[in-house]
């Protein structure tokens, strides 16, 4: 247990929206690991609020590159790194079940994410069969897209990418990415999911509803 700094468990606004009851079993999991541990709900994308000299700990791919890159007072962990090197962590077994992999987009320049992910799937027993476009060569799931082009046309380019998948089951580790593989008419595996023993779900009908509770949610946290 690491007790000399300060730090900041920030689950991300998307794991919040999703099911934020993985955000506080990854808190309780991050404590045994950093000891005391406040909640940091403010999106990454608010910069001017970040805390000088802390440390940030994160599940978020997103988070944890605009944290890295953009913010110098900060330190900043992959949490998902210290569980992959858990002796003691419950990994599940999968029993060798196929899946494809969706790579979110903020980790086609951090090959560590692109590494952790995988050695998380090798320890839960998880086939990993690559797309073509995979790792750092990976496509966008098409949720980037999402109010620069019609919703329409982003879900066009879902399914499309969701086709590339060799297997229906698709492992994805960013909640924006459980929407597009659903939209395309795969399964959606969740990491997160995958490791507690949780199903993945589908929260809304359509991209819009999934946009419009983060856009809800990112606002009333501003406003808190």
């Amino acid at each position: 247990m690491e007790n000399s700094k300060k730090y900041l468990f920030a689950p991300g606004c998307a794991l919040m929206v999703y099911k934020p009851h993985l955000a506080i079993k990854l808190k309780e999991l991050a404590e045994i690991y950093f000891g005391k541990i406040d909640m940091y709900y403010t999106c990454c994308m608010d910069k001017e609020k970040v805390v000088d000299g802390v440390t940030i700990v994160t599940p978020c791919a997103t988070c944890f590159k605009l944290y890295a890159d953009k913010v110098s007072q900060v330190d900043t962990l992959f949490l998902l790194e210290k569980i992959a090197e858990d002796e003691n962590f419950d990994f599940p077994d999968y029993q060798g079940i196929s899946m494809s992999i969706q790579d979110t987009c903020a980790a086609r320049t951090q090959p560590m994410v692109l590494s952790v992910i995988r050695k998380l799937l090798k320890r839960m027993n998880i086939n990993l069969v690559e797309p073509l476009r995979s790792g750092l060569e990976g496509k966008c799931c098409g949720q980037t897209f999402y109010g620069k082009i019609p919703a329409a046309k982003v879900e066009v380019l879902m399914k499309k990418r969701a086709d590339e998948m060799p297997c229906n089951d698709v492992v994805v580790y960013c909640a924006s990415c459980i929407m597009s593989m659903a939209v395309g008419g795969k399964h959606p595996r969740y990491i997160l999911d995958l490791l507690f023993g949780e199903p993945t779900l589908f929260i809304g009908k359509n991209i819009d509803n999934w946009n419009q509770s983060l856009i809800r949610y990112k606002q009333r946290v501003k406003n808190q």
